[in-house]
């Protein structure tokens, strides 16, 4: 499938990455928060792989939980995890995905009273190095001066920027985006996920997904129609 899916990103080349540059997160990674592009985050991650608390999380199990105090934050070792709340309807829709090297919690201010405002749950059989939020902030201000309001400002442009990508890019490249980080996805998240992740119906991602594949096996010129999208 990963094969497959690059024969696309070959087809849009003002899709990829503009190298260290804020432009750059805004085309390829605008489908999801990838602070990573915007803050050098590897002191934290290093932080957190070697203080952190490994812990496994079984599919559906919560991180965090919408409305109730969150004082951790984590890096994701292996699986990953959505974040999501219900809408006005009741139901339930997916705002973000975290992925391996990636960091999942509730993190906004120093304000540790502050109560999450979505659920963070394990997409599957998943694991992630946990530590507090006061010994990270600790850590933060003693080892890392100022790192703490680039952290924060890192967020609020990612939140922005993935705004931005909900009402401006087409789901179809935001679904190729999210094939190029999780190849196997489909197997991890069921229609109505992804849909939700999209900001389409059910019906329509369903439709876009045979039309990729539609397309793949129209172009495949070497034989390998095994997988799909």
């Amino acid at each position: 499938m990963f094969r497959l899916c690059q024969r696309y990103f070959t087809n849009i080349s003002w899709y990829l990455p503009c190298e260290s540059s804020l432009a750059g997160y805004a085309f390829y990674h605008m489908a999801d928060l990838k602070l990573y592009d915007i803050i050098d985050l590897e002191p934290l991650r290093r932080y957190i792989l070697t203080n952190g608390e490994r812990r496994s999380y079984r599919r559906r199990q919560h991180f965090c939980t919408l409305s109730r105090p969150a004082q951790e934050i984590g890096l994701v070792i292996s699986g990953g995890f959505a974040f999501s709340r219900p809408d006005y309807k009741g139901d339930r829709q997916i705002l973000s995905l975290a992925f391996t090297d990636e960091i999942i919690g509730a993190y906004i201010t120093p304000d540790f009273s502050r109560r999450s405002g979505f659920d963070i749950t394990a997409m599957c059989d998943s694991e992630a190095a946990v530590v507090s939020l006061d010994a990270m902030t600790d850590y933060i201000d003693r080892e890392l001066p100022g790192f703490r309001l680039q952290f924060t400002t890192a967020i609020a442009t990612s939140f922005m920027l993935r705004g931005i990508a909900y009402r401006c890019e087409s789901p179809e490249s935001r679904y190729l985006e999210l094939l190029r980080r999780l190849p196997h996805i489909n197997g991890q998240m069921s229609n109505t996920a992804i849909a939700s992740y999209l900001g389409i119906a059910r019906e329509t991602f369903v439709r876009m997904r045979s039309r990729l594949n539609d397309q793949i096996r129209d172009s495949d010129q070497n034989g390998d129609t095994d997988q799909s999208f």
